[in-house]
C-alpha cells in the first residue's frame, strides 16, 4: 500500500494542514517529469530520449528515458486509466521497446528533439556524452525497466506489481505523487511502491569487462602498416574521435581493428599514452624522429596546422600483427566505433577468445 503524505504549515504553536490537491497536476506531471526526470530516477540518472512516443501497437509511452548503461526506462502515467489498464499498458509498452535496435532508439530521440528539443540537433551519441560524462555503450537496450506514475494504485494491483517484480524479476514498479498549493507556492511530493536504491537492477547492470581493450585505426592502408611498423595507433579530427584513448595507461593490451571492414590485425600493449604528433618521436634506424618525418601523409595534422583537428598518437608495441589484407572478422565479433573501447558486451569476450585462438596467443 503506498504511503500518505501530509503537510502542515507551522504558524506559532498551530500546524495548519495543507490539503493535496488534483488541481491540473496530472496535465503538467509529463513536462515536470520530463524537465527534471531526476525527481523520479534518484539516486541513480536517467535522461529523457521520447515523450509521447509512438508504437507500433498505436498506443503513446508518456515517457521514454535511458540510463548511462544504455538500458531504457518506460514512464507511464495513469492519468485517467484504470489499475488495470495502466499495468496493463506499461507492460505492452515494454514489449515494444526490448525490440529496438540502436536504429530504432536513435530515432526516438531524433523526434523528441525535433518536437521539443527547441530546434536543436544533436544527436543521440552527442547528447548521452554531454549529459553522462562517457560514451554511450556499444550495445544499448540490453535491458529495460518499467514505472507507473501514478496518485496510488489499488491494492489488488499493487500486489500484482509486487508478485511480477519478486518473483519474476520483472523490472517494474511504481512511484506516487501528491500535489500541494499554500497560496502560490506549489510542492510536490514522491514515494514508491518499492524504493529503490543506487545500485542498478540485477536485471540492467553492464556485463563484467574482461580487461581488454578495443581499438579500432581508422585511417588509408599506408597509415595503417606505418602504425604497425613504427608502434602507433592515430586519431584525430576532433575530440570525439580522440578522447576515448584517455582511457589507455602504459601496459594496456588492446586489440586492434583495421576498419573498413576488414577485420581485427593486431594485439599490442600500450607503451605511451595519448601526445599530440608534434611531440611524438618513432625510432628509425637506431634514431628517434618525429613522427611527421617519418610518415608522409596528409591524413596527420600537427598542432600548427590545426589546434582543434590535431592528430593524437599512442605508443603500441605491436606483439602480433597479419597483413593489411589478412584482417580477421567472423560472425558474432564486436565492432566499435570508437577509437578506444572498454567493452562489457558477451561479444568481445567471444571476440577475445576467437582471437587469440586464431592467432596462438596464450597469457601464460
Amino acid at each position: 500500500m503506498s504511503l500518505e503524505t501530509g503537510f502542515w504549515r507551522i504558524q506559532g504553536s498551530k500546524p495548519q494542514r495543507i490539503a493535496a490537491t488534483a488541481i491540473d497536476y496530472e496535465a503538467r506531471l509529463e513536462a515536470i517529469l520530463e524537465a527534471d526526470v531526476s525527481i523520479v530516477s534518484e539516486p541513480r540518472r536517467w535522461m529523457v530520449i521520447g515523450r509521447q512516443v509512438l508504437t507500433d501497437h498505436g498506443g503513446f509511452i508518456d515517457l521514454l528515458a535511458i540510463d548511462v548503461t544504455g538500458n531504457l526506462i518506460v514512464l507511464e502515467l495513469k492519468r485517467d486509466k484504470t489499475d488495470r489498464e495502466v499495468v496493463s499498458q506499461v507492460l505492452d509498452y515494454a514489449s515494444w521497446v526490448q525490440e529496438l535496435e540502436y536504429e530504432g532508439v536513435a530515432s526516438v530521440f531524433d523526434a523528441h528533439q525535433a518536437k521539443y528539443g527547441g530546434g536543436s540537433k544533436v544527436s543521440l551519441e552527442d547528447a548521452f556524452r554531454a549529459f553522462f560524462c562517457t560514451d554511450i555503450p556499444e550495445d544499448v537496450n540490453t535491458s529495460h525497466e518499467m514505472v507507473i506514475v501514478a496518485t496510488d494504485l489499488h491494492p489488488e494491483s499493487e500486489r500484482v506489481v509486487r508478485y511480477l517484480q519478486r518473483n519474476f524479476g520483472v523490472p517494474v514498479n511504481a512511484v506516487f505523487f501528491s500535489f500541494f498549493q499554500d497560496g502560490e507556492a506549489e510542492y510536490l511530493s514522491r514515494s514508491w511502491l518499492v524504493e529503490p536504491t543506487a545500485e542498478e537492477p540485477a536485471a540492467a547492470k553492464p556485463g563484467r569487462w574482461n580487461g581488454e581493450f578495443y581499438a579500432i585505426f581508422g585511417y588509408p592502408q599506408d597509415v595503417v602498416e606505418a602504425g604497425l611498423q613504427y608502434g602507433f595507433l592515430l586519431a584525430g579530427g576532433g575530440e570525439w574521435y580522440w578522447k576515448s584513448m584517455d582511457m589507455l595507461n602504459v601496459g594496456d593490451r588492446l586489440w586492434m581493428n583495421f576498419g573498413a571492414g576488414k577485420g581485427f590485425g593486431a594485439m599490442g600493449v600500450v607503451t605511451k599514452t595519448r601526445t599530440p604528433i608534434d611531440e611524438f618521436t618513432v625510432q628509425q634506424g637506431g634514431v628517434a624522429v618525429p613522427i611527421t618525418d617519418a610518415v608522409k601523409s596528409s591524413e596527420l595534422v600537427t598542432l600548427a596546422e590545426d589546434a582543434d583537428n590535431v592528430t593524437y598518437a599512442v605508443g603500441v608495441e605491436w606483439t602480433h600483427q597479419v597483413p593489411y589484407n589478412k584482417g580477421i572478422w567472423e560472425k558474432g565479433f564486436l565492432a566499435n566505433q570508437n577509437t578506444v573501447a572498454r567493452p562489457t558486451s558477451p561479444k568481445w569476450d567471444y571476440t577475445v577468445s576467437r582471437l587469440k585462438a586464431l592467432w596462438g596467443i596464450t597469457d601464460e
